[in-house]
């Protein structure tokens, strides 16, 4: 599978599977000139910014390890704009990673709680 084909396959498995858990889904793919966040959510009180890394079986890389120094930067600049334009720059928020696996079976997920 080509990758913006497989990206968009892990994002909807991973928004299914945040909603499974009791998630709200507030935003998907919210872009701006600064770039791209893949989901912000709410967990109970808490603003989630998801970073989605799908793969296939075939990867074995951890998927925070991923998202190097420059995306962590470039990901930190866009929830400040977020915070900002929605007026949320006093709110409780956490950066995650979710792996998206897809083999043969059924996805598997890895969820890196608070990984910036």
């Amino acid at each position: 599978m080509k990758a913006k084909p497989l990206g968009r396959k892990g994002e909807d498995l991973a928004a299914s599977y945040l909603r499974d858990i009791g998630w709200e889904i507030l935003e998907r793919n919210y872009t701006t000139w600064l770039g791209e966040i893949d989901l912000i959510c709410r967990d109970r009180g808490t603003l989630v910014f998801v970073e989605v890394k799908t793969r296939t079986a075939t990867d074995f890389a951890r998927p925070d390890q991923s998202v190097t120094q420059r995306k962590q930067a470039k990901l930190r600049r866009l929830v400040e704009d977020y915070l900002v334009q929605h007026r949320q720059e006093s709110a409780d928020v956490r950066f995650d990673v979710l792996g998206v696996t897809l083999g043969s079976g059924h996805p598997e997920f890895d969820h890196i709680v608070g990984a910036l």
